[in-house]
């Protein structure tokens, strides 16, 4: 790194040494990375504690504004605008295809009021979208994320875009640089973690293994629940159509926090299974207003598991089984750094007490949790 930039780097984290106040309002009060933001070819330069993107439970939001044309002055085909009266937030392409966020009854749909999984949240009075979802949902806009010397600048770009993720931090440096130092002096936080000097590079994959988690749901579901969320993370939850009635209130809480609720499909065949999924579908629409995109078939064999994805489902295929290990932790030891695992837990007795052991394994072998959606799933 040349010696300017090396001075730079030193004077600003000097100063937020100097001020070294509270940590920012999001996360556990440890240190925060710090995550720039651009558009195309053009760096946000106001980044503050209250509209930094954040990853929660594996998923990356980003603040609506972002996606605004009015907010950055860069048109990428996609238009953002919120309402304060109505506590909305509708993201379109023209009017031709869009979602709505409803942050009052913290669920979303299309234009044409068919729900979807994808969730807003509102953190210091910011609403934030989850940038991949969208990416996926348009297909026309992408997202990248590209470690700097200045943290990990997450850039949103539309076709119109010109420079590759490499030639625009190399371009861009002094304004990275000026952004790091926007955020630092809003927050007067020195407690923030950047990429070592040298300038940008390939971001290395994290120590411990990476898991999707779902849960059958049973007695202990709310307490499963409850334990997940204290960890900013959301997961699968699995219901047979008979449990969806038995358990209507615990399946409106977990669609209300933002968990995935699919459909555990116990037949021995696919007729039978395409009949169980019509029915909890129903029970799903009716209880929570919710879609059943994602079921869990263990009894079928590939051809049959391939027609119900045909028929519109996403599939649930779990590696890992709670039954086949002796502790939580055991459980955690035994994934693989290779490649992504797929966890099944059980929330019946004694659910929630090994579950308590995998959370606080995974924090030890730094594991990292997503949520198990139907996009993801697909």
């Amino acid at each position: 790194m040349k010696r300017w930039k090396k001075g730079l780097l030193a004077a600003v984290l000097l100063a937020a040494l100097a001020l070294g106040m509270a940590s920012p309002a999001f996360g556990s009060g440890t240190d925060t990375e710090v995550n720039l933001m651009a558009v195309n070819e053009t760096v946000l330069l106001e980044l503050t504690t209250e509209n930094m993107p954040r990853t929660v439970g594996g998923v990356l939001y980003v603040p609506y504004t972002m996606l605004s044309n009015l907010s950055t002055g860069i048109d990428l085909g996609i238009s953002s605008l919120y309402s304060a009266t109505r506590r909305m937030v509708v993201v379109t392409n023209r009017g031709r295809k869009g979602i709505v966020f409803d942050l009052q009854t913290n669920t979303a749909q299309d234009l044409d009021g068919n729900p979807v999984s994808a969730r807003a949240m509102v953190r210091n009075n910011t609403v934030f979208v989850p940038i991949d979802w969208l990416c996926q949902y348009f297909g026309t806009i992408s997202c990248s994320r590209t470690p700097t010397p200045y943290g990990t600048l997450i850039r949103v770009t539309s076709a119109n875009v010109i420079l590759s993720d490499q030639s625009f931090v190399d371009a861009a440096d002094s304004l990275l640089a000026s952004s790091l130092s926007h955020y630092l002096e809003s927050v007067g936080n020195a407690n923030v973690q950047l990429p070592p000097s040298g300038g940008a590079q390939t971001s290395e994959p994290p120590s411990g293994a990476e898991l999707y988690m779902a849960f059958r749901c049973g007695d202990e579901g709310e307490e499963c629940a409850r334990l997940v969320e204290g960890r900013e993370l959301r997961s699968l939850f699995l219901f047979t159509p008979e449990q969806l009635e038995e358990q209507d209130d615990l399946v409106r809480r977990l669609v209300g926090a933002g968990h995935t609720v699919g459909l555990l499909l116990t037949g021995e065949n696919t007729e039978d299974c395409l009949t169980q999924g019509s029915e909890g579908a129903a029970l799903l629409a009716a209880i929570a207003r919710y879609p059943a995109l994602v079921v869990s078939a263990p009894n079928l064999d590939e051809p049959g598991r391939e027609e119900l994805a045909e028929a519109g489902y996403a599939l649930w295929d779990a590696d890992v089984f709670e039954e086949d290990y002796p502790s939580g932790s055991a459980l955690v030891r035994g994934l693989s750094p290779q490649w992504m695992n797929y966890v099944e837990l059980d929330c019946g007795s004694g659910g929630a007490a090994f579950l308590r052991e995998v959370l606080n394994a995974m924090d030890e072998e730094e594991c990292q949790a997503y949520q198990p959606t139907a996009p993801a799933l697909a």
